[in-house]
């Protein structure tokens, strides 16, 4: 071995060790900040603010992927009535936490929320049918029937202009001719 062999070896180590506390100051800074999100959705739990306790604790699982904070995100998903999502994440959390101690308890509120799914399912109105529309909501419905022609504005202006036709015609069918004075019994005067 050279001189220097010893020497690459001692820089090499120290370059390593050099590296290593800023990842490790990193993983430290990771679970501390995992901690806080954690502390704060405690707290908003507490007082039943579900939506800000769902965020904390989802922060404090991507900075810290615990199977812990998956149990938390279910409950907190249970209270505000999003009950599939609650069950993915408490089913998730027995996936990657087989031997947790409240098993049976998780396994209890699963089988409770499937059974809430299944009836709301049931009482839901069933879903439109038929090509979608733009806005992904069904088909139009369909027209609504053609008025029959006796409740058509044209079918009167027209029985009203034959009527008027008719009566004109009758006056005229009926009324005497003009060309001379009117017939009587008596006899007919012609002044001219």
């Amino acid at each position: 071995m050279s001189a220097r062999a010893p020497h690459a070896l001692v820089c090499a180590l120290l370059g390593a060790l050099c590296a290593l506390p800023p990842t490790l100051a990193a993983a430290q800074d990771a679970e501390k900040q995992a901690r806080g999100h954690f502390r704060r959705g405690e707290t908003h739990f507490a007082m039943g603010r579900f939506v800000e306790a769902l965020k904390e604790y989802q922060a404090a699982y991507e900075l810290k992927p615990l199977p812990g904070f998956l149990f938390n995100i279910g409950q907190c998903h249970r209270n505000l009535g999003h009950f599939e999502e609650a069950v993915f994440s408490f089913k998730r959390y027995l996936r990657l936490k087989p031997d947790a101690t409240n098993r049976a308890a998780v396994e209890e509120l699963v089988s409770d929320l499937e059974r809430q799914i299944a009836a709301q399912k049931a009482t839901r109105p069933p879903a439109l049918t038929g090509p979608t529309g733009p806005t992904g909501l069904g088909a139009p419905p369909p027209p609504p029937p053609p008025r029959p022609v006796y409740q058509r504005w044209w079918f009167w202006t027209g029985i009203a202009a034959v009527a008027a036709g008719a009566a004109v015609g009758v006056y005229f069918g009926v009324r005497p001719s003009s060309a001379g004075p009117p017939a009587s019994a008596l006899g007919n005067i012609d002044f001219k």
